[in-house]
């Protein structure tokens, strides 16, 4: 049925559309206010001006607000023990019970209204118009519960079969919390129809605000100062919260016939935005410390890797004078003098060694060339650093150590031809 009727709804949107000259308007808003403003009589009874529906709200608020004056300068104008004075009472009176749930009928008939007008959205393929259904059938049954006292039986029944024991508290708790579990998911779902209709959503704001002021006093019980006039308070927070509801339904009704059947888009809430923004704020400012750590981090590694390289530096510096001043230090003597008289001496003793063996016992004629052969083995025995100290030659460059070394060899030369001229 639901896709006949869309089909159904969807062809004649398109054919009340033909003639129309507007381009400053969509399709969609154009059949918008066809169907809304040409399809029901509902223009003769509200009214196009918003502020023209004062009135039928604003006479009820003046209602309920006399049947609260009433009561309150009840001793005053009547007598304590006459009939108008307990039928001024709202302990006792059922006249404001009676309003009461008047008042809730008339809602649960423009929850009706709603969810017929909601019905002629083409972009509601989900059924959300279901949802007024569901809060007309609950304000009739809260309409019923206020005038018969219908939630005051079942309370009492709960009590008598020990159902459950919730302390002092069971016969009010008993009818309160089935009433907010459902009231709570209804006031959810209504939520989300209303985010366009600004209006009607505040003042199903203030009326759930005063739902909840009414439950506070009776759960305070003398808590709150003014005992005497907490059932005074809390009946005409209950009855303002009613019409509340009641004016929100109406003016909603007020928006679904002149401005939109459609269900509204969802916009980001206040509290999203400014939440979006300070996390985002917050993750710029992490990431600026990051970079920042990041930077100071950099630094340092910079900064000791300059120092490691000054040191390095330092320490080849050190290494470098060490050196220069170790090759200047042993190439201070050119000419080593006391290793010439040192091969002098050992010399001295070896031809006097030699000698002496001769005197003993002279050679033959042909024997001559023997000293030559011995002088031969003697050149070939002496190593040219055996007489000079080789610490000498540490420390010293390349080329200071060959000089040095030359000169040795040139004196072991003088040495060697000392010798053969000795023994020739």
């Amino acid at each position: 049925m639901d896709e006949r009727r869309r089909r159904r709804l969807a062809s004649e949107s398109s054919e009340s559309l033909e003639d129309s000259n507007e381009d400053t308007i969509s399709q969609n808003i154009a059949r918008t206010h066809r169907f809304a403003a040409g399809q029901y009589p509902l223009r003769t009874l509200i009214f196009p001006r918003r502020w023209k529906l004062s009135v039928y709200y604003l006479p009820v608020l003046l209602c309920l607000a006399a049947i609260v004056a009433a009561d309150l300068y009840r001793p005053e104008l009547t007598k304590p023990d006459s009939a108008l004075a307990g039928y001024l009472s709202l302990k006792s009176s059922p006249l404001a019970q009676v309003l009461s749930g008047a008042l809730l009928l008339i809602s649960g008939q423009l929850a009706l209204l709603i969810a017929s007008l909601r019905t002629q959205s083409l972009h509601d393929f989900s059924g959300r118009y279901r949802l007024w259904k569901w809060v007309a059938c609950g304000l009739f049954l809260f309409a019923l519960c206020t005038t018969t006292s219908l939630h005051q039986v079942w309370s009492t029944t709960v009590i008598e079969l020990n159902l459950f024991d919730w302390g002092p508290h069971t016969q009010l708790l008993a009818w309160i919390v089935p009433t907010l579990v459902l009231g709570s998911s209804g006031a959810l779902m209504t939520y989300l129809e209303l985010r366009g209709d600004r209006a009607g959503l505040n003042m199903t704001i203030i009326a759930i605000a005063s739902y909840v002021g009414y439950l506070t006093f009776q759960f305070t019980d003398n808590l709150i100062p003014g005992a005497a006039f907490h059932y005074l308070i809390g009946s005409g927070l209950l009855m303002f919260a009613h019409w509340c509801f009641f004016t929100s339904l109406l003016l909603h009704t007020h928006h679904l016939l002149y401005q939109s059947v459609d269900l509204p888009e969802k916009v980001p809430s206040r509290f999203t935005k400014f939440g979006g923004e300070y996390l985002r704020r917050r993750r710029i400012r992490q990431k600026a410390k990051q970079v920042a750590k990041a930077g100071q981090r950099k630094k340092q590694l910079e900064a000791t890797r300059l120092q490691q390289e000054a040191a390095e530096k330092d320490r080849q510096e050190e290494q470098a004078t060490q050196k220069q001043n170790q090759s200047e230090t042993p190439a201070a003597p050119k000419e080593p003098k006391p290793a010439p008289a040192a091969v002098e001496k050992k010399t001295v003793s070896k031809k006097t060694k030699a000698a002496e063996p001769a005197k003993a016992e002279p050679p033959p004629e042909t024997a001559k060339p023997a000293p030559q052969q011995k002088t031969g083995s003697t050149k070939k025995n002496v190593r040219v650093d055996q007489s000079h100290d080789p610490e000498q030659l540490k420390g010293l460059s390349k080329r200071e150590r060959r000089k040095l070394q030359k000169q040795w060899r040139e004196a072991e030369r003088q040495n060697a031809t000392e010798d053969e001229s000795d023994w020739s």
